[in-house]
């Protein structure tokens, strides 16, 4: 039921009751999309207001679900002169540029295989499509597996999969070329202020989920035109994700989603650093399974940073904190629980690690982070 895990998908056109996939909406889809992958149409570049870049990393086990998304995000499109460029990179196909127009999608590139994983490939690609279609600005929608902050190669799913290749998130932060308006994942347990300090000078705003994503993603159909409008309304398409969800029953009724300014993230880091400073912090003794947890996993990676700080130090003024988060994250929702599996009882907008004792292989790549020294992390393990 998690995004990408290929089970029961509640968006998604292709299931059936039992379980049986619909191979012939497959079939179509693949000979709709990749037939008309056979010709190059490269634009003149023509200067226009804004681009909004997919970068569709399904060169894996999701390629079935990137499909589907794919007819969701023509559906939602309408011609607002901004560009929606999608470039797919699908399991067992030719990967392609695609321009989504009011009519469908037009093929602007083929490309001989690539490794979507792999930071050089998605810095050189991304600066061909903004040469390509030179802006005023730009947003990106980052497509794929995620796994928050935690190194390329644990047990876990990293962020970007392409075959056995993951990419770790400073090395995301490297490879974008431009600062984006806006950054959304559309990937898993994104919404970590790990990741969110990382990425604060390649965009000003991010829209992700801190927990894991229902298989079906992003609605597009619904989200779409709230970012290629004539002023984007981010707040909006966050808003479209969680609402949909909302309206689903039992499992599927599973969501966080949180809309970050990331130009007030070295605020936030400023405060936090200040009140850990001024405290005591006993990780041996601290129970992390008291706060409040983001992922499903039984080694849990992912809990609500407010609620940490809150736990692990009951006697600290938190209110320069909480009035920060409130600047920082502009939007936060949650259902009341994530796939029956545990409640939602607080979401501040943003998750955190929680140190793991016996887990030095996980420290040491953490203290590689900004946020370890900015946050005030380093004083905590």
């Amino acid at each position: 039921m998690l995004k990408y895990c290929k089970t029961n998908n509640p968006h998604s056109p292709a299931k059936l009751a039992g379980g049986f996939y619909v191979r012939i909406l497959w079939i179509s889809i693949i000979f709709t999309v990749f037939a008309s992958c056979n010709k190059d149409e490269v634009p003149e570049p023509v200067r226009i207001e804004r681009t909004v870049i997919v970068y569709m990393a399904a060169d894996n086990d999701l390629w079935d679900v990137a499909l589907v998304d794919l007819e969701e995000m023509k559906q939602g499109y309408n011609e607002t002169g901004v560009n929606l460029i999608v470039l797919m990179d699908v399991a067992d196909e030719t990967p392609c540029l695609l321009r989504i127009t009011e009519d469908g999608e037009q093929t602007v590139k083929t490309y001989s295989e690539f490794n979507s994983a792999d930071p050089a490939n998605m810095n050189r690609l991304l600066g061909e499509i903004i040469e390509m279609y030179p802006s005023d600005s730009y947003g990106l929608i980052l497509w794929s597996h995620g796994k928050s902050w935690l190194p390329a190669g644990v047990e876990t799913k990293s962020f970007v999969m392409d075959g056995n290749r993951q990419m770790n998130i400073p090395d995301l932060a490297e490879a974008l070329p431009v600062r984006f308006d806006f950054i959304l994942f559309d990937a898993c347990l994104m919404g970590a202020v790990e990741v969110a300090y990382e990425l604060r000078n390649k965009t000003d705003y991010i829209i992700a989920s801190s927990a894991e994503t229902i298989d079906s993603g992003f609605p597009y159909d619904l989200v779409i035109p709230a970012l290629v409008s004539s002023t984007p309304d981010l707040r909006k398409a966050a808003e479209s994700f969680f609402d949909y969800y909302q309206e689903q029953s039992g499992a599927f009724r599973s969501a966080t989603i949180s809309l970050i300014n990331t130009k007030e993230l070295d605020n936030l880091a400023r405060v936090t650093n200040q009140l850990i400073s001024e405290q005591t912090f006993d990780i041996a003794s601290f129970d992390r399974t008291s706060v409040q947890r983001l992922d499903v996993y039984e080694e849990q990676y992912t809990f609500d940073f407010l609620d940490f700080i809150t736990k692990a130090f009951p006697e600290a003024d938190k209110r320069p904190l909480i009035e920060q988060l409130e600047k920082t994250a502009l939007y936060k929702a949650h259902t009341a629980e994530f796939i029956e599996m545990y409640e939602i009882n607080t979401y501040c907008g943003l998750s955190c690690y929680i140190p793991h004792i016996g887990r030095n292989d996980l420290t040491d790549y953490y203290k590689q982070l900004g946020w370890y020294q900015a946050g005030g992390y380093n004083k905590l393990f």
